[in-house]
């Protein structure tokens, strides 16, 4: 399996050149054709301006969004310049999320950025990584504002709670999981949990990605019970060095984890390292 179109998604932050760099990096690996995706926030100047003074502040809004992309766009051109990546570039003056949720559902792979409360230009919609993973259809790459480091050839970890969308994102991974260094399949369970029954358990997927040339470790992790699951994966993650995280996002509902935060959110905020995810 491989990555043959990929979707990244960039802004004018700090952290899109970084972003940026991954994704190109991903491309050249797995030859694969890039799209550079821009679309920012933009308001209604009807929100915020009175109707006899909207016309004032109109052309200095649009120059402002032209700017901006014209910006982000000859950053996209120069970096891909250097390379032999096939590419595009595609803009759009809608608001983020439609505009690379319609692009990603054409796309192997879509990389988005970690939200970062510091970083207003980077600004595109409130929980966007989160929205975006619920409707590209496919695997997201959520590039953490940290720089990081390539996930090739390095270790990549898969917590693994036996649903369906844990599933789906190890096997959206396999591209990545292949080129891995190390693979660890890690469950988290509390003290009085029962073991995940036959076609669930760690080690039926462990045998599974055997097939797909996939060696991975099968790491089962306690804590105790109301202890946060969370915190015992970002330590597993740093005492391993890992550098990819694969996981299945709204494990609880998508609606139930949109309303009241959860694993999947508490993930996309702290971690430090790339996160595939798949729903």
């Amino acid at each position: 399996m491989t990555f043959k179109t990929i979707v990244v998604q960039l802004d004018t932050g700090t952290h899109a050149k970084h972003r940026l760099d991954a994704a190109v990096a991903l491309a050249e690996r797995f030859d694969a054709h890039l799209y550079g995706v821009y679309s920012e926030f933009t308001l209604d100047p009807r929100f915020y301006y009175q109707a006899d003074r909207q016309h004032r502040y109109e052309v200095p809004l649009a120059d402002l969004c032209r700017e901006r992309r014209e910006r982000a766009e000859h950053m996209f051109r120069v970096r891909l310049a250097s390379t032999k990546v096939e590419h595009d570039w595609r803009a759009s003056e809608m608001t983020g999320g439609s505009s690379v949720i319609d692009h990603a559902r054409c796309a192997d792979l879509t990389i988005v950025g970690q939200h970062d409360p510091n970083e207003p230009d980077a600004y595109l919609a409130d929980r966007f990584p989160e929205s975006t993973i619920m409707g590209a259809g496919g695997p997201v790459l959520v590039w953490p504002c940290k720089n990081s480091p390539s996930p090739l050839g390095a270790t990549a970890v898969i917590a693994w709670d036996g649903s369906r969308e844990a599933a789906r994102a190890a096997y959206d991974a396999l591209p990545l999981l292949s080129r891995a260094r190390r693979v660890d399949i890690v469950s988290i369970r509390t003290d009085r949990d029962p073991p995940l029954g036959d076609g669930r358990a760690a080690s039926d997927l462990a045998r599974s990605l055997i097939r797909h040339a996939v060696r991975a470790n099968v790491i089962e992790l306690s804590v105790p019970r109301g202890a946060h699951v969370e915190e015992a994966l970002t330590s597993y993650l740093k005492s391993q060095s890992a550098r990819l995280l694969v996981m299945g996002a709204f494990h609880h509902g998508r609606v139930r984890e949109t309303l009241l935060g959860g694993f999947t959110r508490a993930v996309l905020r702290e971690a430090e390292l790339p996160v595939l995810m798949s729903c």
